[in-house]
């Protein structure tokens, strides 16, 4: 069975993150047996950002990377159940936020990335479409985009994520608001080019 869901939450420009479900999840999100192998903490072996185009990987940054480690955690945010993949200074700071992502308490990043959906055993994915900005001489809404993030779960236990994003055309304001629909944002992204492309790449350490 396969159903689509929608939470919003709050970034520096409202975001959106779509859900969906296949038989290795649940009609609300990700089930703890199908996240179940990716949950744990990591030690970042790559990290890198081509914000040219998505054709390859860009330069890695993994030399300058404040957080080198991250969590994958379950969460539930609205009744949806999710997994998480967030960035850590230490494997003690990730055990800290772990708490925090399972609660839906309060937690600084560096980065993250939200994961809704199965495709299969070893692999999660999800997408985040964001509002854009209005200045205040401006109706229009600005900066808007649109992401597909991929999880893949490797046989030595490690992690492979991609995130391509692309940039969507400037939108009028909804009564005097810049506001978002997953839907269609999902279908303008359809025919847009990928402008940006992050991979992070990362080993176990150790169980949660």
């Amino acid at each position: 069975m396969n159903c689509e869901c929608w939470f919003l939450g709050v970034t520096a420009a409202l975001l959106a993150v779509g859900c969906g479900s296949s038989d290795s999840g649940s009609d609300n999100g990700i089930s703890d047996a199908a996240s179940a192998g990716f949950v744990g903490i990591y030690q970042t072996t790559g990290y890198s950002e081509n914000s040219a185009s998505c054709d390859a990987p860009g330069a890695s940054t993994l030399d300058t990377l404040q957080d080198k480690y991250f969590l994958v955690a379950p969460a539930v945010e609205l009744g949806i159940h999710l997994v998480s993949l967030v960035s850590c200074n230490s494997v003690s700071d990730c055990q800290t936020k772990r708490t925090a992502v399972t609660s839906a308490g309060f937690y600084s990043y560096l980065y993250s990335y939200t994961l809704t959906s199965v495709s299969n055993a070893t692999t999660l994915t999800g997408f985040e479409a964001t509002t854009g900005f209005s200045s205040a001489n401006s109706t229009m809404c600005t900066g808007r985009t649109y992401a597909d993030h991929t999880l893949t779960l490797n046989a030595d236990h490690s992690l492979h994520l991609e995130s391509r994003t692309k940039d969507l055309a400037d939108k009028p304001q909804q009564d005097g608001f810049c506001e978002v629909d997953p839907a269609q944002s999902k279908q303008e992204a359809a025919s847009a080019p990928c402008s940006d492309l992050k991979v992070v790449d990362g080993t176990f350490v150790q169980a949660m």
